[in-house]
This record gives C-alpha cells, sequence and structure tokens, in this order.
C-alpha cells in the first residue's frame, strides 16, 4: 500500500483526526473511554486499531535481541488493510473521531510517524507519560499476566536497552512525531494529572480539541482496573478478544465491557507488586536519566521527583 499525501474523497467512513499515541501502562485505556463520553467526540470500538503498523516494519535492534523477546511487541498490525478499512470506525459527522494505540509510540516501529504525517496531517495528537520507573514494573505485570513474560523482574531489565526501557524513553518515542507535526497539535500531559486532577485535565483535552470544554459526566469518576492480578480467565478473555468471537463483544456498552474484564482478573498475588531495588532502579535512572532531560526540555516540566531513589 503507497502512503497518501491526503484522505481520500470516497471513503464510506471518516478518517480520525484524534489518534492517542501512548504510552502504555499510562492511562490510554481510561483517557479513550473518557474521551468517549464527550458528546462531539467518538472513539472507536475497539480502543486499539492497529493501522498505522505493519508486519515488516518491526527493528527491534537494541531493544530485543533474542528471538524469544518478540512476543513481548507483538500487535495487531492493520496497515495492510487499507484506508477504507480504518475510516469504517469513525461516523463522517463526529467533530473528534479518535483512537488509541499505544503501540505507535514504540521505538521498534519507526515508520508509525512518517505514515501518520502523511496520511492524517491536520491530526491532533495526545502522549501521556508517567512516572517511567512505576511505568515499568505495571508493564512487567502486563507481560506477566498474559503470559508473555517469563523470567523475573532483574533477569527481565538485566540489559540496559530492553523492552520496558524502550517503552518508557518518551522523548525518544515523541522525536518522530515532534519532526513531522506542529508542537501546537501534540498534547502531552502526566497520567498523575488524569488520576489526580481529572476535572481540570479533561477540561484541558478538551480545549485542545476545540470541543465543549466544561462537558463532564458522572463516568468520568471511575478509574480502570490496575495490572496487576492477572492469571489464566484474564489470559482467556485475551485470547476471545483476539478471536472471530470477539466481534459481538465490540458491540458493548463500555462499561458492559469493563464489567466482563473485571471478572477476568485473578485476586492480586500473596507475592505482592514486585518492587524495584535500589541498585536496579539506579541503573535504570542513570540509562533513562537523558531521555528525562529531554521531555523536560519539550514540556517545560520538572520531573525531579521521577529521579528520587
Amino acid at each position: 500500500m503507497t502512503l497518501s499525501s491526503a484522505p481520500r474523497g470516497d471513503l464510506s467512513g471518516a478518517l480520525p483526526n484524534l489518534i492517542v499515541l501512548g504510552a502504555q501502562k499510562c492511562g490510554t485505556s481510561a483517557l479513550h473511554y473518557y474521551l468517549g463520553l464527550h458528546p462531539e467526540v467518538q472513539m472507536s470500538s475497539p480502543k486499539e486499531l492497529g493501522f498505522f503498523l505493519a508486519e515488516e516494519d518491526l527493528e527491534p535492534d537494541p531493544f530485543i535481541l533474542v528471538p524469544q523477546e518478540l512476543v513481548l511487541v507483538r500487535g495487531t498490525r492493520n496497515w495492510s488493510r487499507g484506508e477504507d478499512w480504518y475510516a469504517s470506525h469513525f461516523r463522517p459527522g463526529a467533530r473528534v473521531r479518535g483512537e488509541a494505540t499505544p503501540a505507535y509510540a514504540s521505538p521498534w516501529f519507526p515508520r508509525v510517524a512518517q505514515r501518520m504525517a502523511q496520511t492524517l496531517p491536520d491530526a491532533k495528537l495526545i502522549f501521556l507519560a508517567r512516572d517511567p520507573f512505576e511505568r515499568i514494573v505495571s508493564h512487567y505485570l502486563h507481560n506477566r499476566g498474559s503470559g508473555r513474560e517469563w523470567r523475573s523482574l532483574p533477569e527481565a531489565l538485566a540489559r540496559p536497552d530492553n523492552v520496558y526501557v524502550g517503552r518508557s524513553s518518551y522523548a525518544l518515542a515523541l522525536r518522530p512525531f515532534l519532526d513531522r507535526y506542529p508542537r501546537e497539535r501534540i498534547l502531552i500531559i502526566r497520567q498523575e494529572e488524569l488520576l489526580l486532577r481529572r476535572r481540570e485535565t479533561m477540561r484541558r483535552v478538551f480545549g485542545f480539541l476545540e470541543v465543549e470544554e466544561r462537558f463532564w459526566s458522572p463516568k468520568m469518576e471511575r478509574e480502570r482496573h490496575p495490572s496487576a492480578g492477572k492469571g489464566w480467565r484474564h489470559r482467556a478473555f485475551t485470547r476471545i478478544q483476539g478471536s472471530r468471537l470477539a466481534s459481538p463483544l465490540y458491540r458493548l456498552p463500555q462499561e458492559v465491557k469493563w464489567a466482563l474484564e473485571r471478572l477476568s482478573y485473578e485476586r492480586p498475588s500473596r507475592t505482592g507488586r514486585p518492587v524495584l531495588d535500589q541498585q536496579l532502579r539506579a541503573r535504570l535512572a542513570a540509562r533513562l536519566e537523558p531521555d528525562i532531560v529531554a521531555l523536560e526540555r519539550i514540556t517545560g516540566w520538572d520531573l525531579d521527583a521521577w529521579r528520587a531513589i
């Protein structure tokens, strides 16, 4: 499929004008849900369309060096389906049409930003960031719960460049998009803002999207489930989501889908949430420091709280 410089006029649906890029385990599912509550916003179902990902694009080095680790970066890659398929997920009459695919911001998929900018040159982008060390642990738990990760946390983080560090390198992930979109079309927010100052943060998000800023729904009070407690039931639910049996699920209200997801979760393990010991955290901090500095320059944030050990 060739890259198109602008959306074609013969699509049965309409291409999106909003992309939530990620990062993974930073609140993209919650934001997707909150956005979809706004009457002027239509968010895709399913959430992650993976349109700008292609099978042949994966460039794993230096984050993935052994074949066994490829399972950690698998995901839906739908570029070959074409723009008509992509547009079919959106209503032409919606003022804002969006989707959220955190894998778009993966450093091992370097062609996403180019494809996105050529297909959706006028889109607005939202990127969520989180304390990178908390994000690493949450990502690790997600992979353990889904059966993809077989190592202990220290083993998974043994190499300086690994999948978890790669997804926590926010400035690195943002750079290809900043090179192709004007800075004012990219909104970067922190997960803690969405958690602790949700009304204020959503007002800022809606203002960025140029829809009614004061909109609020009581449903925005709810939070997404934690990553802990995933086991065989969750793995079975995930397999169903990826099969043809999932079609009826997509038509269910989001609240019902969330309830089904919660039923698939196990009780938290007695061992609790793994913790980065001081030595390991210090090593990760040294590795991520240049990226944190770069993100401070991009955003104007003071991220010293992330550096505390």
